[in-house]
């Protein structure tokens, strides 16, 4: 697995030295008027940094030659919740315009956050709910982007 992860890292850091060296042709602006080269650069940036957490941390992992337990087996069901997420994300496009993004919003942070709180439902809800509000509340009320209010807006 962690040899995967290494992979994996080091392909998304090529990615965003990649990203980064094409957004260098797009002018940078400033803080207050920010050109078209200023969100990719900073997303490369980003990226190439959690990318290098991400190998570093899957460089420790890998198993020391010779000594130690055989690493363990990926977890069962890994394929399944998979295609689970897949078809949220399927009815997620397809239900947006019809439900709205609150609503939708919600139920598919929802649907992603209870398998890790089998027991506790309240803490799922409310990380739902903070979710749909406050990237509603972000990117359709304060950067004024047209998101589907869904049918119980006014």
């Amino acid at each position: 697995m962690a040899r995967r992860e290494a992979i994996a890292a080091a392909g998304a850091l090529l990615v965003a030295a990649w990203v980064f060296r094409e957004a260098t042709a797009l002018p940078f602006g400033s803080l207050r008027q920010p050109g078209p080269g200023f969100a990719p650069r900073w997303a490369a940036v980003t990226l190439a940094g959690l990318s290098v957490l991400l190998l570093v941390q899957a460089l420790r992992a890998l198993p020391s030659t010779g000594s130690g337990p055989p690493p363990a087996p990926e977890a069962r069901g890994g394929g399944l919740r998979v295609a689970g997420l897949v078809l949220a994300l399927a009815f997620y496009v397809v239900a947006l315009v019809p439900v709205g993004y609150p609503i939708c919003t919600f139920l598919l942070v929802l649907f992603m956050r209870r398998p890790t709180t089998r027991r506790a439902l309240l803490p799922a809800l409310v990380l739902a709910a903070a979710a749909a509000a406050g990237s509603y509340l972000l990117f359709a009320v304060w950067l004024r982007v047209p998101l589907p209010p869904g049918p119980f807006a006014g």
